[in-house]
C-alpha cells in the first residue's frame, strides 16, 4: 500500500539567488526545464514513483546527485538516469533527498550561483517555480544536504546512494567513519530503482514513442537522400538535423553509421568513410526525447538496390527478426527471442553454404556474437536485470534451452538479430575455437565453406526494432520504419 505524501504549503518570500531553505509556496507554473511541459498529470507520475521507493526503505533516507556518470561524449549536459526517474529536473549542481519517515519529505538541495556564473551560463530557476513545477516539499541550498546526512548519520537512519556515484559514495562514508557510525547504515538503492524502471508507465512509453517516431523521421529522410560519394558523417548530420527539427535534442547514444567494410563492425563510430556503390550502410541509432531513448537498426543499399547476395543475408535477417517478435510476450524467458533467432539464422546459413553442421557449437558461436534484447529506456542499455543465471553467461548465447527472467507486461525492449561476415573472419576462426573442435575439423570447414564465404564477405546486415511487452502479445513501436526490402528499394528510388 502506497503512502501519500502530503505536502506542506508555506507562503515565503524568496529571490532568485537565495539562501537558507524556501518551501512550498502558491505561485504560478513554470515550464519544466527539459523543456516539455511538467503537467499535474506528469507530476503525479514522479511522485508516485517516490512513494513507491519510499515504500522500500522503512526509517532511512535516499540522496542522489544530479551530475554523476555524465562524460560529455556526444550528449549535451544529461543529469543522470535515476535522479532524472524521481525529480524530473534537469539542472547540474543539485543533491535530492527522499524521506517517508519524516516531514521532510522530498527535498531537493541547489547551489547558488555568483553574479559570474550567472552572466556566462544564465540564471538558476527560481525556487519558487522549482516547488511548484517538480512539486518538491523543500528546496534548500545545496551546502545544506551534507548537514542533513549528518543529522541522518546521528540518528542511526540508513542512507541510500547509488553505488555508481563513487565520488558520493565515498563522501557518505567518510561521515560514517567521521562520526564513528555502523558502516552498514550506507545501502545501495540502486538494484532498487533498477528494478522499478524495468516495467514503463504511461509517461515513459509516451516518450519513447515519441523518440521512435523521432528517430524514424530521420531514417525515411536518409532513405530518400543516400546515394554512393557521400560520406558517412553526412549522413548522421542529415539524421540529426531532422531530430532537432523534430524535437530531439541530441542523439541517444554515439550513432552507428557504417558502409562497406564497416557494416561488420558491431560498434563502429568513425563515421568518416565515402560510400561507394554496391556498399551496404548500416545505421543503428536513437533520438532521445524527454529523456528517453529509441533505438533502431536499419540497413540500406547505398545505390538503391540490394544485389543478390546482400538480400540473401538481408532476408535471413529479416526472417530471424520476425520469428524473434514471435517470442517475446509474456511467460517466455528472456533469450526465448535470441533462441529463435539464433535456430533460424543457422538453418539458413547452412542452406546458403555457410555452415556445415548445424549442431555444432562452435559454428553457432561464429555467427552468434550477442544477446539480440535489451532493456530500453532511459539508457540505451536500461537498468533491470536479465535473470540469467551466472552459471549460463559463457554458453546461453547458443544454448537450446531458454532462461532468464520472464517477459512481462509493460517491458521495452530491443530486438537486433545481425549477421557478420568479415573479411578475414574465417583465418580467426582457429584462435577463436580451435580449443573446441576436433582436429582438422576447421580446415575442413574452411575447405568447404570458403568459396562461399568469398561471395558474401565484408555483408553486414543488422535489424532492430524496438518492442513493448503487452498483456496478450507485444507492440512494435518502431513498425512504421520501413525495414521490408521491396519497400526499401521503392523509396530510394
Amino acid at each position: 500500500m502506497k503512502r501519500l505524501i502530503i505536502l506542506s504549503i508555506i507562503a515565503v518570500s524568496v529571490t532568485a539567488c537565495y539562501s537558507g531553505t524556501v518551501r512550498r509556496a502558491d505561485t504560478a507554473a513554470v515550464p519544466d526545464t527539459a523543456g516539455l511541459l511538467m503537467t499535474p498529470e506528469v507530476q503525479k507520475v514522479f511522485a508516485l514513483r517516490r512513494e513507491a521507493l519510499t515504500d522500500t526503505i522503512g526509517n532511512g533516507i535516499v540522496f542522489l546527485r544530479s551530475d554523476y556518470g555524465f562524460d560529455g561524449g556526444r550528449h549535451e549536459y544529461r543529469t543522470a538516469g535515476n535522479f532524472w526517474y524521481l525529480t524530473g529536473y534537469a539542472q547540474p549542481g543539485t543533491i535530492m533527498s527522499l524521506s517517508g519517515a519524516d516531514q521532510s519529505g522530498y527535498i531537493l538541495y541547489t547551489r547558488q550561483r555568483s553574479i559570474r556564473d550567472i552572466i556566462y551560463s544564465g540564471s538558476q530557476p527560481d525556487p519558487r517555480g522549482i516547488i511548484e513545477t517538480l512539486a518538491t516539499d523543500t528546496v534548500m541550498d545545496y551546502a545544506e544536504a551534507e548537514n542533513v546526512i549528518i543529522a541522518s548519520v546521528q540518528a542511526g537512519r540508513t542512507l541510500y546512494v547509488d553505488f555508481r556515484d563513487n565520488l558520493f559514495r565515498n563522501r557518505v562514508s567518510e561521515i560514517l567513519k567521521q562520526k564513528n557510525a555502523d558502516g552498514r547504515l550506507l545501502k545501495d538503492i540502486g538494484p532498487s530503482l533498477a528494478e522499478m524502471r524495468v516495467h514503463k508507465d504511461w509517461h515513459e512509453l509516451k516518450m519513447l514513442q515519441k523518440a521512435v517516431d523521432i528517430t524514424g523521421m530521420g531514417i525515411t529522410e536518409v532513405l530518400r537522400e543516400c546515394r554512393p560519394g557521400m560520406y558517412e558523417f553526412e549522413i548522421e548530420a542529415l539524421l540529426e538535423y531532422v531530430w532537432h527539427r523534430n524535437g530531439s535534442p541530441m542523439p541517444g547514444f554515439e550513432s552507428i553509421v557504417g558502409s562497406g567494410e564497416n557494416a561488420v563492425t558491431l560498434h563502429y563510430s568513425a563515421n568518416n568513410r565515402m560510400m561507394e556503390e554496391g556498399d551496404l550502410l548500416l545505421m543503428d541509432l536513437g533520438a532521445e526525447y524527454g529523456y528517453y531513448t529509441a533505438d533502431i537498426t536499419r540497413t540500406i543499399p547505398v545505390s538503391g538496390r540490394f544485389t543478390r547476395e546482400q538480400r540473401d543475408i538481408y532476408d535471413l535477417v529479416l526472417m530471424a527478426q520476425k520469428a524473434a517478435i514471435g517470442e517475446m510476450k509474456p511467460g517466455n524467458g528472456m533469450t526465448a527471442a535470441h533462441r529463435k533467432a539464433t535456430e533460424v539464422i543457422i538453418s539458413g546459413l547452412h542452406e546458403l553454404g555457410l555452415v556445415t553442421d548445424p549442431a555444432s557449437q562452435w559454428q553457432r558461436k561464429f555467427y552468434t556474437v550477442y544477446h539480440i534484447c535489451h532493456y530500453l529506456g532511459l539508457d540505451v542499455h536500461d537498468a533491470g536485470s536479465s535473470g540469467i543465471p551466472a552459471e549460463m553467461i559463457r554458453t546461453y548465447l547458443t544454448a537450446d534451452t531458454v532462461v532468464g527472467r520472464p517477459l512481462e507486461e509493460g517491458m521495452v525492449l530491443t530486438v537486433e538479430p545481425g549477421i557478420y561476415l568479415r573479411a578475414n573472419g574465417l583465418d580467426q576462426i582457429e584462435m577463436l575455437y580451435g580449443r573446441e573442435a576436433e582436429e582438422g575439423e576447421i580446415d575442413e570447414f574452411i575447405r568447404r565453406v570458403g568459396p562461399v564465404y568469398e561471395k558474401y564477405k565484408n555483408i553486414g546486415v543488422r535489424i532492430e526494432d524496438d518492442v513493448l511487452i503487452t498483456g496478450t502479445g507485444n507492440r512494435v513501436l518502431s513498425d512504421a520504419v520501413p525495414k521490408e526490402p521491396d519497400e526499401i528499394e521503392r523509396l530510394m528510388k
